[in-house]
C-alpha cells in the first residue's frame, strides 16, 4: 500500500473509531499536500513552512474558499467533482472540489449524520428535499443525502425534487402517512420555504412525535427574505416539528466534513459542534490569524478527511465562539457571511497560491 493510501485507511479509521492522534495525521497529511499539491507548496513558502519544521497543525496555511475556483487542487486524480451553487459570487464563480476519496466521504457522513439527526440511530422513512445525484451529480449536497437515504432511509423514503424545485405532489404524498411513524426531512432553507408555502394554503400536516429535520443553507424564499426564526415557525406551525427537532447542518463543498447543531440532546440552536477529525478556527479576514477568544472571525476549518485537496480552509462565513475549540465539547456560533472588501487576507493568499 502507498504511502497516501494507507495515510487515507488511517484517517477513515480514526474518523470511524478516533484510533489514532489528530495532531500526528494532521502533520501527515500537510506533508502529504506539501509534496504533491504545487500550489500549496509555493503558499507554505510564502509562509515559511514546511513538514521538517512545523510543529503545530495550527501553523498549515489556510486555503481560501475562493482559490477552488481557479486552481485544482487535489494529491492524486479527482474520482468526483464537486461544484458549488455560485450564487454568492454570481456566474463563473463556482469552487470545484477535485475529491480523490469519496469513499472517505461516504465515512465522514455514516460517522456524523445519525448521531446528529436520527435520535435513535435508527432506519425509518425519510424525504429529501435536495436535487439528487442523478439530477445534480456535481452537487455535494446531493452526494451527502443520496447516501444518507441509501443507509438510513427505510421504505417509503424518497427524494421529492423536480425541475421547478419541490415536488410538491410527491412530498405530500410522503407527508400524509407521516403521522404514522417518525420521519426525517432532509431540506435546504430555500426548498423549506416552498414546502412550508404549500402546506400553509392545506392547512399542514402534523408529523410523527420523534420526527426531525436537517435543515441547511441560507434563508431565502421564492418571493422574501426568510429568517431563521421565521422558518422554525412555519415548520411547527404547518409540520407540528418543534424548533428543538430541527438540526441546523453546516458544509462546504470545499469541504469533506460537516458539522451539526447538537440541538436534538439540549444544546444550542444556532451552535456548532465539531466532530474529532475536524478543528475550527476564527481568523481576522487582513492578516488570518487567530482572534481573541469571543471575537468574531472568519470560519476556518482544518479537516483531516479533506486529506485529497487542502486539509486547512478557511470560508467567507463569519462566526465566533466563547471557549476553546477542542474535539472535546468544540463548537462555534455561525453569525453571517464577510463583506467582499473584508476578505483581504484571503485575496492576498490566493495570489500566492497562484504565483
Amino acid at each position: 500500500m502507498s504511502d497516501a493510501r494507507q495515510l487515507v485507511a488511517d484517517i477513515e479509521r480514526f474518523v470511524r473509531d478516533a484510533e489514532g492522534s489528530f495532531e500526528v495525521l494532521a502533520h501527515r497529511a500537510f506533508a502529504l499536500q506539501y509534496a504533491r499539491v504545487e500550489p500549496f507548496r509555493r503558499l507554505c513558502g510564502a509562509r515559511g513552512v514546511d513538514p521538517q519544521t512545523m510543529g503545530d497543525w495550527r501553523a498549515i496555511p489556510p486555503v481560501p474558499t475562493a482559490a477552488f475556483r481557479s486552481l485544482a487542487l487535489h494529491v492524486e486524480p479527482a474520482r468526483e467533482l464537486f461544484r458549488s451553487s455560485g450564487t454568492t459570487g454570481g456566474p463563473g464563480s463556482r469552487s470545484v472540489h477535485h475529491h480523490p476519496f469519496p469513499h472517505l466521504y461516504r465515512a465522514v457522513i455514516d460517522a456524523s449524520f445519525s448521531g446528529a439527526c436520527l435520535p435513535e440511530d435508527d432506519r425509518r422513512p425519510i424525504l429529501s428535499l435536495v436535487p439528487s445525484r442523478d439530477q445534480a451529480p456535481d452537487s455535494s449536497l446531493g452526494f451527502h443525502c443520496d447516501h444518507v437515504l441509501r443507509s438510513w432511509g427505510a421504505e417509503g423514503s424518497l427524494s421529492a425534487f423536480c425541475d421547478r424545485g419541490v415536488d410538491i405532489a410527491a412530498a405530500l404524498a410522503f407527508l400524509r402517512d407521516a403521522d404514522r411513524q417518525p420521519v426525517t426531512i432532509l431540506t435546504t432553507a430555500f426548498a423549506l420555504a416552498q414546502l412550508l408555502e404549500a402546506l400553509e394554503g392545506l392547512g399542514g400536516v402534523r408529523l410523527a412525535a420523534g420526527s426531525t429535520m436537517m435543515e441547511t443553507g441560507g434563508f431565502k424564499g421564492r418571493r422574501k427574505e426568510l429568517s431563521r426564526p421565521e422558518l422554525l415557525l412555519g415548520v411547527e406551525r404547518w409540520l407540528g416539528l418543534p424548533a428543538d427537532r430541527v438540526v441546523r447542518e453546516y458544509g462546504m463543498t470545499e469541504l469533506t466534513g460537516h458539522v451539526y447543531s447538537d440541538v436534538l440532546h439540549g444544546g444550542d440552536p444556532d451552535v456548532f459542534r465539531v466532530p474529532h477529525w475536524m478543528r475550527v478556527r476564527l481568523l481576522d479576514p487582513v492578516s488570518l490569524h487567530e482572534v481573541p477568544r469571543g471575537e468574531e472571525g472568519l470560519v476556518a476549518v482544518v479537516d483531516l478527511a479533506n486529506v485529497g485537496s487542502a486539509l486547512h480552509v478557511v470560508s467567507q462565513d463569519v462566526g465566533t465562539s466563547g471557549e476553546d475549540l477542542g474535539h472535546d465539547g468544540a463548537h462555534f456560533r455561525l453569525v453571517g457571511r464577510a463583506a467582499g472588501a473584508d476578505l483581504r487576507g484571503c485575496s492576498l493568499t490566493v495570489e500566492e497560491l497562484t504565483g
